[in-house]
């Protein structure tokens, strides 16, 4: 799959105070790349983090031109997003979810199960949707299931438990 022009870091969940800052729901594991400075678009404008506080799973950021709180307001709902070639590198055997997407699942006979369509996130693991024409397998994504990913080669082998029923 082809690289999205952005990737969202966060979701504005709404105004806080009187001075236009916002609560934010980071949607990155690393909440330290929201920092001062930081250019981000929310909606279609470009703005600068200027401040940031708070901790991991809610952050309140003061985002430049947002000086009140009717404006902050108005962002509620958005989603603030990083150019791509601002992402930060993942450690070896880690993947952003738009990276998988799209990616041919096989098992490890070499049999076709579908597509990668999506990525379901829960707090034990996430799980890979895949879609095999209008029938769908949920393959948890754990070292003991998902054998290989190439991103090269467009391909993810996965050893599926018996208790997932292949049509």
């Amino acid at each position: 799959m082809r690289a999205p022009e952005r990737v969202r870091i966060g979701y504005i969940r709404r105004a806080v105070g009187l001075r236009g800052e916002v609560e934010v729901e980071p949607l990155t594991h690393d909440p330290a790349r929201f920092r001062s400075g930081l250019s981000v678009h929310v909606g279609s404008t470009l703005r600068r983090v200027d401040a940031v506080r708070g901790g991991v799973s809610t952050l309140v950021l003061k985002l430049a031109g947002v000086d009140d709180r009717t404006t902050a307001e108005r962002l509620r709902g958005d989603y603030l997003e990083v150019e791509t070639s601002e992402i930060q590198p993942l450690p070896d055997g880690s993947y952003y979810h738009w990276q998988l997407v799209g990616l041919d699942v096989v098992d490890v006979d070499g049999r076709s199960l579908g597509r990668l369509a999506d990525v379901i996130e829960y707090p034990a693991n996430d799980v890979y949707v895949v879609g095999l024409g209008e029938d769908e397998i949920l393959v948890p994504a754990l070292a003991e299931v998902v054998r290989e990913i190439d991103l090269g080669a467009g391909r993810m082998v996965v050893d599926l438990p018996r208790e997932v029923v292949v049509k």
